[in-house]
């Protein structure tokens, strides 16, 4: 079958995988992009669409209806995917024109908490979102809210991107629980709630905290007044390879966060690469991370809990093999690329089959 994709976000090659994976599996992939030129990359087909507007604001490029409607003219997928907010006029124009030619259309969104929008962004999103035949939520939150204003269509929480797990790291359980925090060090991340669940904590343990922000000497201080810190190693801001070095390092990976009103954990990409490496995870119920971690890991609701969990650890070292393991095939199975193009292949199917039709335009 035919897809035809449209997203800036794939303006970077490198973020086109699951778009190769799903070619992989059969399917026809053409790729609609801001500006650029007719090409392929490998089995992708790349259709440049004119765009006003600068990509530096993406959610406001204005996309042209009339390049649209005859790409998707061209084309005839079986299928339209917006990877773009309903709200933004990419996805209003796009999804009308798929509307105007009976072509089924999904839309995909992040927004994990509510928000004040304008009038025309109110308008495009309750429009968008009476067009569509499928809305895909990046975590059970999004798709909550997509779910809104579009309730009888399929519905699915998947993320926009997959990981690919490495090779398996063989562990050994060792006397000392070596812990890690990484991340922004602001309130929200919850660190200072770690720190003091590390006071109380009985048994060896050590702490790796990777990462830098404005609390960073308020926390550090509180580490001197509980006297944690001979066992702690503040890592300062680290890249991308330096935290995959560290994995080998880690027994567990606590996430602390804790929501406001105008922030959540949307997606953890360093939880899920941790998990890949076959790390335990311990995380707050905040935003998207129990989704995240399932049955895998360990979800936590108050400072107890975290102080309990933590304990279990240390006394129980083969609990930290198990949940290592249960994390890591997790992502195979839930959050590899792989995964990601065939649960995503999966729901246009069933968006195919179940109608060709989208629903008729409501009444601006």
């Amino acid at each position: 079958m035919r897809a035809l994709v449209l997203s800036h976000h794939y303006l970077d090659p490198a973020k086109r995988q699951k778009l190769r994976e799903l070619a992989g599996l059969g399917w026809t992939i053409t790729l609609a992009l801001p500006g650029g030129s007719t090409d392929m990359d490998g089995a992708i087909r790349l259709a440049p669409v004119p765009a006003t507007g600068s990509i530096d604001q993406p959610q406001s490029l204005k996309w042209s209806a009339r390049a649209l409607r005859r790409l998707l003219t061209d084309i005839r997928p079986d299928i339209l995917h917006v990877e773009e907010e309903p709200e933004s006029p990419a996805a209003y124009v796009a999804v009308h024109e798929a509307l105007k030619l009976e072509i089924p259309s999904v839309v995909f969104s992040w927004q994990s908490l509510p928000r004040r929008q304008s009038f025309g962004e109110s308008r495009r999103r309750r429009r968008t979102l009476a067009e569509v035949c499928g809305i895909i939520g990046g975590n059970q939150m999004a798709a909550h809210l997509l779910s809104e204003g579009a309730a009888d269509v399929p519905a699915l929480s998947l993320p926009q991107h997959g990981v690919t797990p490495p090779p398996l790291i063989e562990r050994t359980p060792r006397p000392t629980l070596a812990l890690a925090c990484v991340g922004r060090l602001v309130p929200e991340r919850g660190v200072d709630q770690l720190l003091h669940a590390c006071g109380q904590l009985m048994g060896p343990w050590t702490l790796a905290v990777a990462g830098t922000g404005p609390e960073q000497i308020e926390l550090e201080e509180q580490a001197q007044r509980l006297g944690l810190a001979a066992r702690i190693r503040w890592m300062g801001p680290i890249s991308k390879a330096q935290v995959t070095a560290l994995w080998p390092e880690v027994d567990c990976l606590v996430v602390p966060s804790r929501s406001t009103p105008t922030w959540t954990e949307e997606y953890s990409p360093v939880l899920v690469d941790a998990m890949s490496h076959g790390v335990a995870a311990v995380v707050t119920a905040e935003g998207a991370l129990p989704e995240l971690v399932g049955d895998a890991g360990i979800v936590v609701r108050s400072d107890e809990d975290l102080l309990t969990a933590l304990q279990q650890l240390i006394v129980t070292p083969r609990r930290r093999t198990e949940l290592g393991q249960a994390a890591r095939l997790r992502v195979l199975e839930r959050y590899s690329g792989a995964a990601i193009a065939r649960r995503t292949a999966e729901f246009w199917t069933e968006v195919v089959s179940r109608s060709r039709t989208p629903r008729s335009t409501v009444n601006s």
